[in-house]
């Protein structure tokens, strides 16, 4: 009987996160669009976490946040993500570490960069607006990946964000052909709707030359597809890759294979604080499923259950520091 542990390899922006519970106002003031992602200069990104002061520090990034998850599913992980060497780039070095996930790559100098943060401002509705300046996260290239990329792998993550990076889709394409050596599955995620703007047409190249698993929410996916309606997003995505999950925030998702589709409801939580984190948790249940060989419909229910877990707290990982900030007045 095969034990082997299953292995994934996420591949990312390495961010630290700083979440503050804000009162609606301050999005309009800043000229962010509420629940949008917002790539912002390092004046920027000073300017808003002065306003809302130090927040609730934690390590992040969209896949960063998924493969943090994947040891509480009894699989173990590879996190590949470029950090400087200044006391966020340790911060997120040593939580990764802590959770048991493996980040090799190491840093860069400190300069004039410094790691990658995400202003993340959730309002009383419990969404969250975020406001990212990727630092040194966009300075991973290649070459970092030679050394450090596991010979064998189940699963390779990668996230839409990489491809704001100057070298990013060529990072992309190193770790997709280190899949294709190893026998691994490539699953990808568009990020956001804005992100799939800026890079449509190289996503949807990678997704034909190497995508097997498409994961995202419905805009993103309907950006992709062109099409507004899930049903509609997740026809879009069968015609394209193997397996498929669209997710649609409290309705829950649709997941698929050459199976069927499937419908997954969304796990009842007492009360949604925040939702930073649910989709990448969401898809840190579902490849772990896949990757423990579960049905497509099992791994979608998996990735429910990370999801609403996420909800209760802020920030996308759970923790003392993701309960240390109290809601504001609306």
């Amino acid at each position: 009987m095969n034990t082997k542990t299953p292995h994934i390899v996420g591949v990312g922006n390495a961010l630290v996160d700083v979440v503050a519970a804000v009162a609606p106002d301050v999005i309009a003031r800043h000229g962010l669009t509420a629940s949008g992602m917002h790539l912002v200069d390092a004046a920027a990104a000073q300017t808003l976490f002065e306003e809302v002061g130090p927040g609730v520090r934690q390590s992040g990034g969209s896949v960063a946040n998924s493969m943090a998850h994947l040891t509480d599913l009894g699989l173990s992980g590879t996190y590949l993500g470029k950090t400087a060497q200044d006391d966020l780039g340790t911060t997120f070095a040593e939580e990764m570490r802590a959770m048991g996930i493996d980040a090799p790559i190491a840093p860069g100098p400190a300069g004039e960069t410094g790691t990658g943060r995400c202003v993340v401002l959730v309002t009383p509705d419990g969404e969250r607006t975020m406001s990212t300046y990727l630092g040194a996260a966009v300075t991973l290239k290649p070459s970092d990946l030679a050394d450090v990329m596991p010979a064998q792998f189940d699963t390779l993550f990668v996230e839409g964000y990489l491809w704001d990076a100057p070298q990013g889709a060529a990072v992309i394409e190193t770790a997709a052909q280190a899949a294709k050596a190893a026998g691994a599955k490539v699953a990808m995620t568009p990020s956001d709707a804005g992100c799939v703007e800026r890079n449509r047409d190289v996503m949807l190249n990678f997704i034909a030359q190497h995508a097997d698993i498409l994961i995202g929410n419905h805009v993103e996916i309907g950006a992709l597809a062109g099409q507004d309606a899930s049903e509609a997003a997740m026809d879009w995505a069968l015609c394209h890759v193997g397996i498929a999950a669209v997710t649609e925030h409290d309705k829950g998702a649709l997941v698929a294979d050459a199976t069927g589709r499937y419908r997954v409801e969304a796990v009842k939580v007492p009360r949604v604080l925040d939702t930073t984190g649910a989709g990448d948790a969401f898809a840190s249940g579902f490849l772990g499923g896949l990757a423990l060989g579960r049905p497509v419909s099992e791994a979608g229910r998996m990735g429910a259950e990370c999801a609403a877990r996420v909800l209760g707290h802020y920030g996308a990982r759970d923790g003392a520091a993701a309960r240390a900030i109290s809601i504001p007045a609306a």
